[in-house]
């Protein structure tokens, strides 16, 4: 039974103040957001979830929404730790883990350090690689600038007015200095190694229209994985979850069902 959302902090290994939010009983999920969100990225699943007998967790990486930013440079390895952080103080030994764009490489670097604390894996609009981060472009623009962009390629030509709304609103409150080097962390390295020593039961879902993350790619990743399903989701873009959440939600809850 929900008992409402709940805002609460952990303390990552060195020292950084991490925000995240929780409800429900039952099961956890931990829900991983993507470069320059937040947890309100997350608000359809945090409402569809706790309903069915689930306890959802959704967390601010360091230097996004309420959580501290940090003095030094940001690495992936520390966006991870961020997530062991939550699990701490939470007491939770094992969780099914979500993780959206960014969020799923900063899942796969969870799984390098912490395979013990994975039950199920949602990889939602990933690759194995990125270009490397476009710094010297987005120096040059504001947080508005970046937001507006981001809220217009992050989804299909179909979106709402409102949806692209409410990605900019959390978009454009990210410090810039965090984006760019989460942008430049996240597109560092491959992650094709430890997409192939996944071991637990994974679901890779994307977009039929995500260029970043496009069905060849999720096919790709998929024949990696012999514990792996694929699903593309038709007619939405880089951000399945928000542009089509009922749709996600119930693939989501049969995956986790076993169904």
């Amino acid at each position: 039974m929900s008992q409402g959302l709940e805002h609460r902090y952990a303390v990552s290994k060195d020292g950084i103040k991490i925000h995240y939010v929780a409800d429900g009983n039952g099961t956890p999920i931990i829900f991983v957001h993507g470069l320059g969100e937040s947890h309100l990225t997350w608000k359809p699943q945090l409402e569809f979830f706790p309903a069915r007998g689930y306890r959802v967790l959704a967390l601010d990486l360091r230097g996004h929404g309420e959580s501290q930013i940090p003095p030094k440079r940001i690495s992936m390895e520390d966006f991870a730790r961020d997530v062991e952080s939550v699990l701490e103080a939470e007491k939770i030994e094992k969780a099914l883990m979500v993780g959206y764009s960014m969020g799923g490489l900063v899942l796969l670097e969870l799984y390098r350090l912490y395979p013990q604390r994975f039950e199920k894996i949602v990889l939602e609009a990933i690759a194995p690689e990125y270009p490397p981060a476009m710094t010297e472009v987005l120096e040059n623009m504001s947080m508005h600038e970046i937001a507006s962009q981001v809220a217009e390629f992050a989804v299909s030509p179909y979106a709402s007015t409102e949806l692209k709304r409410d990605i900019y609103e959390i978009i454009s409150r990210t410090d810039k200095r965090v984006y760019i080097q989460s942008a430049e962390a996240a597109t560092e390295k491959s992650y094709r190694d430890i997409i192939r020593s996944l071991r637990n039961p994974v679901l890779f879902i994307s977009g039929e229209l995500d260029y970043i993350s496009p069905p060849e790619v999720v096919e790709e990743m998929h024949a990696m994985v012999p514990t792996s399903k694929a699903h593309i989701m038709k007619g939405v873009g880089h951000m399945p979850h928000r542009e089509r959440p009922e749709e996600y939600n119930q693939l989501l809850l049969e995956f986790f069902r076993g169904i």
